[in-house]
């Protein structure tokens, strides 16, 4: 007997193939029947007028510390995400020891949102994986190693290259992850320490990654000025070491920037035709969400999270930063002039006397303070010890299309919770499916799927998820393919999607009619060697 019968659906199967009517049976949290069924079933669905498709993968994430809480977060399987990528950035949780604990803990929390640390029980990259598998997860999780983390446990947060001793032990916990299930390397080349690490830093550490067909996910050392420069590198990088290349959230940050990405993706056609593997991720918004330490100068980090706290308040420190917001974007990501600070907008802090600031920009906080934005973004940035999220409004919808309709794209949400999200967290994948599907008609409805569904199983290596098809696991989304569609805005974040009427997890209902249903049937997924 069946454990679940989803009767009469219009099966989408994910490989980009015409859209069929079928019964699927899901037995042991697997697909075992596709087309006509006879017999008996536990539960039996009716999903006559409603499409069938596989879980949405979502290929860039932040819930390493979100799905360690009591509290198991519903955002994503509300959408349809039935897998998430983390470790993001090169600001993963793992591998830490004790020590180290702290800073990393400081770093991670604009992105990651802050645990309590009776709840950091791990130290090693398989630690943190078995602490995931024991606490119940709403989908399942595959993880990236960060770079951030091994840089730290290695040599700290210092601005240099490496000692031999200490790109070693960097190799060494690189390969200890990859063996024990990691799908790739991200760094964040922005988010130090990542940025402190050379091209040849990076070539010797994606070598590791290369041997266990993993997969090099990077966020750019520049997504403005120097865009195409940014990418060059990492071709570069993925070329020499052998890595296959994943671009997170490729985009021209600011007006001025937008028309560098033309040349972004003639150098993509180019690198692919050498024979070069690259894809990359997009959110299908106009605005991008991260850590406000990421407006200052990326060398403010190098003495330490605890050093900076303390500098950012510092007079003469101070004054250094100001210096810096004078030079121009030949030499370094200077937000004020690229989208400028009326365009920056808090959106997450922890001390209850600055929830006022939540959803003001940087100009209009530093106006009721009377104060100029940097001073008014490193006091903020000081007293809630860089614990602060924020959404920048950058984006142009024609750049945003030409990226996101190549056919090395496809959609990761860069969904972050705390305070008031970007929408992008409820609303990724129903916007896609309803503004470049049914409303632009970019794409068919069954490339749509394909592009959010087995393209990315396929990046990642994971052959039995991301198709309906006998054998696959029964990671499923039931839709309405008229009426899906993202409720969440700016100004209502928090509002879950419309036409998503079942959402299965390894077989088992986690949505249903009436929201999340509360099962928790996810596991982490181990990179097979």
């Amino acid at each position: 007997m069946l454990d679940t019968l989803i009767r009469g659906a219009l099966v989408v199967d994910g490989t980009g193939s015409e859209p069929f009517s079928a019964d699927v049976g899901l037995k042991d949290g697997k697909i075992v029947r596709v087309g006509e069924t006879s017999g008996e079933a536990a539960t039996v669905v009716d999903a006559a007028g409603l499409a069938l498709c596989p879980g949405f993968i979502d290929m860039h994430t932040h819930m390493d510390l979100e799905l360690l809480r009591e509290k198991k977060p519903a955002a994503k399987i509300l959408q349809g995400v039935t897998t998430d990528l983390l470790g993001q950035d090169g600001l993963g949780a793992a591998p830490v020891s004790a020590k180290n604990r702290k800073p990393l803990a400081d770093i991670l929390s604009g992105l990651n949102g802050i645990l309590g640390d009776e709840r950091w029980t791990w130290g090693s990259f398989g630690d943190y994986l078995n602490a995931l598998d024991g606490c119940g997860l709403p989908n399942n999780a595959a993880i990236l190693v960060s770079q951030g983390p091994v840089r730290i446990e290695a040599m700290g947060m210092e601005e240099r290259r490496p000692t031999d001793a200490e790109l070693d032990m960097q190799r060494a916990l690189l390969r200890e992850a990859m063996e024990e299930g990691a799908f790739g390397l991200s760094s964040g080349l922005i988010y130090p320490p990542c940025p402190y690490a050379d091209t040849e830093e990076l070539i010797e550490l994606n070598r590791e990654v290369a041997a266990f067909d993993g997969i090099f996910v990077v966020h750019q050392r520049d997504e403005g000025y120097h865009l195409s420069r940014s990418f060059d590198e990492v071709c570069s990088i993925s070329r020499r070491s052998g890595a296959r290349l994943h671009v997170s959230h490729l985009q021209a940050y600011g007006k001025v920037n937008w028309p560098i990405m033309d040349e972004v993706l003639e150098k993509a056609e180019r690198f692919l035709e050498e024979g070069g593997e690259v894809t990359w991720d997009r959110y299908p918004y106009l605005a991008g969400c991260t850590t406000l330490t990421a407006v200052l100068p990326t060398w403010t980090f190098n003495e330490g999270t605890e050093a900076l706290i303390e500098n950012l308040v510092n007079p003469a420190y101070r004054k250094k930063i100001h210096d810096e917001f004078t030079k121009g974007l030949d030499v370094w990501h200077n937000r004020q002039i690229s989208v400028g600070w009326e365009n920056i907008v808090v959106t997450a802090v922890h001390l209850e006397k600055n929830r006022w600031m939540e959803g003001l920009s940087c100009r209009a906080l530093a106006e009721r303070q009377g104060k100029n934005p940097i001073d008014a973004v490193c006091d903020l940035l000081s007293e809630e010890k860089l614990a602060v999220t924020m959404i920048s409004f950058y984006g142009s919808e024609d750049v945003l299309r030409k990226v996101l309709s190549h056919r090395r794209a496809t959609v990761g949400s860069d969904g972050i919770y705390g305070g008031r999200p970007h929408p992008r967290l409820y609303g990724s994948y129903p916007r896609f499916l309803r503004q470049y599907v049914r409303e632009e008609r970019v794409f068919s409805l069954q490339e749509g799927v394909r592009k959010l569904t087995s393209f990315p199983a396929r990046i990642l290596g994971i052959s039995d998820r991301g198709r309906i098809a006998e054998g696959c696991w029964g990671d499923l989304v039931l839709f309405d393919p008229a009426r899906i569609a993202d409720r969440a805005t700016y100004e209502e974040p928090e509002l879950p999607p419309e036409g998503i009427s079942g959402v299965f997890v390894n077989g088992v209902r986690v949505v249903d009619e009436h929201g999340a249903t509360g099962a928790l049937p996810g596991r982490v997924l181990r990179k097979k060697k």
